[in-house]
């Protein structure tokens, strides 16, 4: 079996995160397997930064040329890849969010409906398995842990693959080498972690601290979204807000210190991966010393997404929530919204309900202190498409008219002879056929 190991240690002085893995290689290549392991931090990875030109201009191929791409052509062609990773703040680190968000380019742009749910399409005809292994923080609860478990069989899922197990660093070596022996015969279902964290109220903050993780900065669709909220909030006498952008923020001392002073924070950012973006785990890993600390300021969430239903958001809303309680700071709660693609370009009529609900929310923050729950609910509009709907999109899917914003862009980058491609495989008869 091709195996591939993608190792998210994120500290040399991990001895014995270091010596496991090294262990396990040597069991699984003791067994016959053709093993690559591949420790992230030691590689050269950017961020992904959703510039989308590995489904427009270089179909299936980033056009960031570093060790992504080796990476990626390893993937595709192995059986199974092992997601591996020391838990920080309570989710594998940076380093292995960042290598999974640079996974999109193996994923077509287009949408199909997959088990009643809106997902990519194949590029490939046939995608590894997935096993994840952590090693949990010592004081990492239960429900972190199935939270985490619930976003990794996500990301499976969206990778049209799905996950086969989850192990903690406590089991032998060999055990886990066994159970990547047998991932044929399994598909792990984490347990559904209810959160029940209820929205805190606050004395109406003044100044609001913004805090946008979309790697495409002012250009975003967060950006956008959080300047029509920051409308809202400044339409009360006496506010302001200041927004600040991860992907731009060099000074790591700095932004920590504007947190911890902050009256009130929201953190913005698109949906990566059915999780956060690398930058947003990378900032949530500068808040581990601050841990429970008494004075941390009060934070919300906005979670967008191209995804028309709000399911694919929910369990990185759970991960929000679940942080707030790490971090001892007030949850003022997460507003969700899916089918965010378009909102910068069609014309704002069509959009004009979506900006009216973020004026209302930024407002009722500086009168209110927090947000109606019930605003935030009807916000996210579309949870899960009724199975009428599910066979109309079976349908629709496959038209023209639901492909032509992406085929416009293949031709416009005169891409879209290539837009088949599938790089990473020396050879392949492509077969499929996307109108």
């Amino acid at each position: 079996m091709k195996i591939t190991i993608l190792d998210g240690q994120n500290s040399k002085e991990n001895h014995n995160w270091a010596a496991y893995l090294e262990e396990l290689v040597k069991e699984l290549t003791g067994r016959g397997h053709d093993v690559a392991h591949f420790v992230l931090m030691d590689q050269d990875i950017h961020a992904c930064t959703g510039c989308f030109n590995c489904w427009v201009k270089t179909p299936g191929m980033c056009v960031i040329a570093d060790d992504s791409r080796e990476i990626n052509r390893r993937t595709i062609q192995s059986d199974f890849v092992l997601w591996a990773s020391p838990l920080v703040m309570g989710y594998p680190s940076a380093y292995l969010k960042n290598k999974m968000d640079r996974t999109i380019p193996l994923l077509h742009p287009y949408f199909e409906i997959v088990e009643g749910e809106t997902h990519h399409r194949k590029r490939y005809q046939k995608y590894p398995l997935l096993g994840l292994l952590y090693q949990p923080e010592t004081d990492t609860p239960m429900a972190d842990i199935q939270i985490m478990e619930e976003m990794f069989s996500r990301a499976a899922f969206n990778l049209r693959s799905r996950l086969t197990f989850s192990m903690p660093f406590s089991e032998k070596p060999s055990q886990v080498a066994d159970a990547i022996d047998h991932a044929q015969a399994l598909n792990y279902k984490p347990g559904m972690t209810a959160v029940t964290i209820p929205f805190a109220r606050i004395t109406p903050p003044k100044k609001l601290l913004v805090i946008n993780g979309s790697p495409r900065v002012e250009r975003s669709i967060s950006a956008f979204l959080m300047n029509k909220f920051a409308d809202g909030f400044q339409s009360v006498q006496g506010t302001s807000v200041e927004m600040i952008h991860l992907a731009k923020t060099k000074d790591k001392i700095t932004l920590v210190q504007k947190y911890k002073q902050a009256d009130c924070v929201m953190l913005a950012f698109p949906l990566y991966v059915d999780a956060m973006p690398g930058i947003v785990k990378e900032f949530i890993e500068l808040l581990s010393p601050l841990a429970g600390r008494e004075g941390n300021p009060p934070i919300g969430f906005l979670v967008q997404s191209g995804f028309p239903e709000a399911v694919h958001s929910r369990s990185v809303e759970k991960y929000l929530a679940q942080l707030t309680v790490r971090l001892n700071s007030p949850y003022l709660g997460t507003i969700l919204r899916g089918g965010c693609g378009s909102v910068t370009i069609a014309p704002e009529i069509f959009n004009r309900r979506i900006f009216i609900t973020l004026n209302e929310l930024g407002e009722q923050l500086a009168q209110q202190g927090g947000f109606d729950p019930q605003t935030i609910r009807k916000f996210a509009s579309l949870e899960r498409f009724s199975k009428a709907d599910v066979a109309v999109r079976k349908i629709t899917s496959k038209t023209p008219l639901m492909q032509f914003y992406w085929q416009g862009l293949l031709r416009q980058n005169k891409a879209f002879d290539q837009r088949f491609n599938r790089p990473y495989l020396e050879s392949d008869n492509v077969v499929e056929k996307i109108v």
